[in-house]
């Protein structure tokens, strides 16, 4: 059976279930986990970052692109943890070839409005940029959190927080400036980012999401 060797970079709320993706040393690329074509079980996800032997599977039904793109399944049973991080320097500087120039270059040139991606469209869902802390700002619309990014091209874009870590941390007072003051102290910020699925049937949009952040 095939193997791959993934350092989880992307650990994600979802409605009800967590979505779980890497980047893999060994075909240089990033790869979104799944356990018979299902996201994660809140008992299945990792405790912490950490890198994984883990065997693939077959996939039976793919999803429409983007999210085909790093689609791939695998064998819950046999994962191995061969190293644990924690969210700062150390991760990011081992995911360093998973990281583009800006958030167009992640996905093909293929953002419409800063804001999302059109279903079917042939691109990565999944990547990562790495920019001057000071240009990453979190804040709440609705109750809901998140953020503010300007990009290495000078783009700005507001997107939806579905970072577990990060939501863990805002949840347990709603205080968003507990994170803004995380950042201040930082230089850097390795930012993790996605696209959602759409999110109507009557819509055809694939919107931005902050999916992960390292900060050193």
């Amino acid at each position: 059976m095939k193997k791959s060797n993934i350092i989880i970079s992307d650990i994600t709320c979802m409605k009800e279930k967590y979505c779980i993706a890497g980047f893999d040393t060994y075909e240089n690329r990033m790869k979104r986990l799944m356990i018979d074509g299902c996201y994660w079980d809140k008992d299945q996800i990792p405790k912490n970052y950490c890198q994984i032997i883990v065997e693939n599977e077959p996939y039976e039904e793919p999803r429409d692109y983007p999210h085909r793109t790093e689609d791939v399944n695998i064998n819950y049973n046999s994962i191995n943890v061969i190293r644990n991080f924690e969210p700062g320097k150390e991760l990011a500087d081992c995911l360093k070839d998973s990281v583009s120039k800006d958030v167009q270059s992640i996905f093909k040139h293929r953002v419409k409005e800063n804001s999302y991606v059109l279903q079917n469209t042939k691109c990565p869902s999944l990547g990562a940029i790495v920019i001057s802390a000071h240009d990453i700002h979190f804040f709440t619309e609705d109750g809901k959190l998140r953020v503010s990014i300007t990009d290495f091209s000078k783009q700005k874009y507001d997107m939806k927080v579905s970072c577990k870590y990060l939501r863990d941390i805002f949840e347990r007072n709603k205080d968003v400036d507990i994170l803004n003051i995380m950042v201040a102290k930082s230089q850097y910020a390795h930012c993790r980012i996605g696209l959602a699925r759409k999110f109507l049937i009557q819509e055809n949009h694939c919107y931005l999401m902050l999916n992960g952040l390292f900060l050193y």
